[in-house]
């Protein structure tokens, strides 16, 4: 059954059109397997239908599907739930812009402006600086969060301008052991390097993430 209607189809397909690169959208899956103490496995085939519709828009999009288990890049970029895509344009080996769970409601306009993002020639500045080892923030969303996205995108905006940055949305009903976890009470909330301790509450401005980065990773003012 298909998820997007053809209103839809022709409201986005503008946006697909000023792509400059081939953009990849890598979507690393899971088991049915449920580990007690751990979340389920979440809507990857949901989450693939619709990244494949999507991608049946545009000749600059293609979607891939890879299993986690004995995967060598999902082990080494530490990416242990299904579904996760990774955002990056066609034969690069970047990790670090990524979203976990199916991109639904408000979210799907997170997963086009991504899309936009790494496809198309715009100025990255680096307004975090060097940083000695990196950095994950999670940004916890839900579909029904109108201001979810544009904390998400400000995480995937610093990422791009500072590969040492991985900025991870997260859906957070999807995943909600993992959401208890850090005691996730309102959306958008950003959690620096798994700790909970360090986080950013809210759509700030940009310049308060890289307060928060800099000051978690121990980057002098």
């Amino acid at each position: 059954m298909a998820m997007l209607t053809d209103d839809v189809k022709t409201k986005i397909r503008p946006l697909l059109d000023t792509l400059a690169h081939d953009v990849e959208l890598k979507v690393f899956t899971g088991s049915s397997l449920v580990i007690p103490g751990q979340d389920e496995t979440g809507r990857q085939r949901e989450t693939l239908g619709l990244l494949r519709e999507v991608a049946a828009l545009s000749d600059k999009l293609t979607v891939t599907e890879t299993p986690i288990a004995g995967d060598d890049e999902a082990r080494a970029a530490r990416i242990t739930r299904a579904p996760t895509i990774v955002f990056r344009r066609k034969g690069e080996t970047r990790t670090n812009l990524r979203y976990v769970g199916l991109p639904s409601g408000y979210e799907f306009s997170t997963l086009l402006e991504a899309i936009r993002m790494v496809g198309t020639d715009t100025d990255v500045s680096d307004p975090v600086g060097d940083l000695a080892q990196s950095v994950l923030l999670q940004t916890f969303v839900t579909p029904t969060c109108p201001h979810c996205p544009r904390a998400v995108l400000t995480a995937f905006e610093l990422a791009l301008g500072n590969d040492k940055i991985i900025a991870e949305g997260v859906e957070a009903t999807e995943f909600p052991v993992l959401s208890q976890a850090y005691r996730i009470a309102s959306v958008p909330d950003t959690i620096i390097d798994r700790k909970a301790s360090n986080r950013v509450l809210g759509a700030q401005p940009k310049q308060q993430f890289v307060e928060a980065i800099r000051s978690a990773a121990a980057v002098p003012a």
